[in-house]
């Protein structure tokens, strides 16, 4: 089920992307017209892009693609110096409008590194607590580490594996299930929710959570039967 949620998400996720793509583009179209009336309302139409009225936001670059995706009602880009290069007083020009959206994306790219740099120095201090037994506040850190990038799958995994140890399974089923929600691949999410339900005594879950794991990592199939009973014996990355 959570694949297919996931896979909903991704595609709204698209659609809303390719509608502000053709929304810009239709935007940029008119700016860059000869028609002085036609750049006057491509204008307007850039001015209330750029307003609370259809605000956009380029946010959540993925770490390892550093592709930009699009979410709604938060902080707009900033509109005030796009008002100020215009091609006459009702008429902004094309090449503003485009500099302002390349200005925002970078400024959140460069917002990200910032985040990804503190949330790996967390995710260092918190390893270190794993490793000296001090699971509570290994969880604190990975929590914090979270807070700073929300799309790891890795944190997840490594704050699941914490919870395991405290006996909290089902606030590490809830860290396993969306860390299968950023990687429905990720082979250590995978035997992680294979663990939980044997410490947990459910025999069922435990089947189904083996068939899923295989069923998502079919090269790994011949190393998942002969490791069940090496289950417990997880490093963190």
């Amino acid at each position: 089920m959570c694949a297919f949620r996931n896979l909903d998400d991704k595609n709204e996720e698209f659609n809303n992307f390719m509608h502000r793509v053709n929304e810009v583009s239709n935007i940029v179209h008119k700016l860059g017209s000869n028609d002085p009336a036609l750049r006057e309302i491509g204008s307007k139409e850039a001015d209330q892009y750029l307003n609370n009225e259809k605000s956009v936001l380029y946010e959540n670059i993925c770490e390892e693609t550093v592709k930009l995706k699009i979410t709604h009602d938060r902080t707009v880009i900033n509109n005030k110096a796009l008002r100020c290069e215009t091609l006459d007083d009702n008429t902004m020009s094309q090449e503003a409008f485009m500099n302002e959206i390349s200005r925002d994306a970078d400024k959140r790219y460069q917002d990200r590194l910032i985040r990804q740099e503190k949330a790996d120095t967390l995710k260092v201090r918190a390893t270190k607590a794993f490793r000296r037994g001090e699971y509570e506040k290994a969880v604190m850190l990975y929590t914090k580490a979270i807070e700073q990038i929300k799309d790891s799958c890795m944190l997840y995994n490594n704050r699941a594996l914490a919870y395991i140890n405290l006996k909290f399974y089902d606030k590490a089923i809830d860290d396993i299930e969306r860390a299968l929600q950023l990687n429905e691949t990720s082979l250590k999410a995978g035997l992680l929710l294979v663990k939980v339900y044997l410490l947990k005594n459910d025999p069922k879950k435990f089947r189904d959570a083996v068939e899923q794991v295989k069923e998502n990592n079919p090269k790994q199939i011949s190393f998942i039967d002969g490791n069940f009973i090496l289950i417990n014996d997880f490093e963190l990355i």
